[in-house]
């Protein structure tokens, strides 16, 4: 069965977490989701993320800056 691309990236779970595009090149995966890498970024501040340099919080990620700031 043909799917359009949205709905044939939402079939292969490769949807990006942040804007709900298709991820097609570069993807970060971090927290069980798939995110463009430009779109990978602090929940607080906004500041771009790499996977492994962010903590987690209520399902979200942040900087270890904001992090602590907020948490800490």
């Amino acid at each position: 069965m043909p799917y359009c691309e949205t709905h044939y990236h939402a079939k292969r779970g490769s949807l990006c977490a942040g804007c709900s595009k298709p991820i097609t090149g570069r993807c970060i995966t971090a927290m069980f989701k798939k995110f463009h890498p430009e779109h990978f970024v602090c929940a607080f501040c906004l500041k771009q993320l790499n996977k492994g340099t962010f903590k987690e919080q209520n399902d979200k990620p942040y900087c270890h800056q904001c992090f602590d700031k907020l948490f800490g």
